[in-house]
């Protein structure tokens, strides 16, 4: 794993499989609810900003309108596809040997793309396929599948071969599962992606994935502050991260904001961050933390905060043997 500062808004780290991953991506999770021009606007405001990293998912709904943001910046010749590192991943309901194939063409058909930079299994824990439902369910229960995250990951590999992606990756495993896979795949995850911040520092899993050269993104970088209210813990639920005192004197001292300081906190890592934002200055502030370094104490200041917090779970697939957040 090596990462590289440039000059640019695109600095990049390189994957175990030689290819090149922007650190700073725009993440569009609960994009769905907003005006399609907004999330379209979106987009072309992170491209205009220097992203040339964007991360989406079959299950967020919002592909189609990201496929009009890239086209409308290609066809103004602002970017060209080679450019651009774009993100899906394979929902749970498509599992199945012949639904695998059919979730990535939707998502390319959608995005407007012959290819994908990167695809993820989204989940290691597969759901029952009933139609187009994304949460199948049947007397208010989720009903879930018992697939093997390691035959999935067999119709990963067949995708890659394929040319249809050139790297692929999981997203919400944990070290065991990780181990698993590993002992038994062909090709080895290029990325894990996973809730990350300072109240869920998660070392053992950032240590364990560098030292098998799996490149870490970090979702929810913030903590999450706009998720469902469905995923809060009640009282004592820490989801004001960005308004921690430790952040903010960090950040008054470096006259940054809490925002830059956390992405920073990632990124000095070495690991890939994707911050969402629909708010184009938001946007562009995100891009501003390559200019300043935190120190030693800052990072173990950060790293201090760490209480083993979630922001973001998936409860209802909680007795499922496959379920990561353990």
């Amino acid at each position: 794993m090596y990462f590289m500062e440039d000059t640019q808004v695109a600095r990049t780290i390189q994957l175990n499989d030689g290819a090149r991953m922007p650190v700073l991506g725009l993440g569009t999770w609960k994009s769905s609810h907003l005006p399609r021009t907004s999330l379209q606007g979106a987009v072309e405001a992170a491209i205009a900003a220097g992203y040339r990293h964007i991360d989406t998912a079959y299950c967020y709904c919002n592909e189609v309108d990201i496929g009009k943001a890239l086209r409308s910046k290609m066809q103004q010749g602002i970017i060209r596809r080679e450019d651009m590192f774009i993100v899906s991943k394979l929902w749970c309901t498509h599992h199945a040997p012949e639904d695998i194939p059919v979730c990535l063409n939707k998502s390319l058909k959608d995005l407007q793309l012959d290819y994908l930079d990167l695809y993820l299994m989204h989940f290691p824990v597969g759901l029952k396929k009933m139609g187009d439902e994304l949460y199948p369910k049947k007397d208010g229960r989720i009903l879930t599948s018992d697939i093997d995250y390691v035959d999935v990951w067999k119709g990963m590999e067949a995708l890659k071969a394929s040319g249809k992606v050139k790297s692929i990756g999981v997203s919400n495993f944990n070290i065991l599962q990780l181990e698993r896979l590993l002992t038994m795949c062909t090709v080895p995850p290029a990325v894990i992606q996973v809730e990350l911040h300072p109240y869920m520092v998660q070392t053992d899993l950032v240590e364990y994935c560098k030292s098998k050269n799996i490149t870490l993104t970090a979702y929810s970088p913030f903590g999450s502050p706009a998720r469902p209210p469905e995923l809060s813990t009640g009282d004592t639920d820490p989801h004001k991260l960005l308004e921690d005192p430790v952040v903010t004197e960090i950040a008054r001292k470096h006259r940054k904001s809490p925002a830059q300081v956390l992405l920073r906190y990632h990124v000095q890592q070495g690991i890939v961050v994707i911050p969402k934002s629909d708010k184009p200055h938001r946007i562009l502030e995100n891009t501003k933390i390559f200019n300043f370094n935190l120190t030693e104490e800052d990072m173990a200041a950060l790293r201090g905060l760490d209480r083993g917090w979630k922001a973001c779970v998936f409860e209802d697939i909680k007795s499922h043997p496959y379920y990561p957040f353990v």
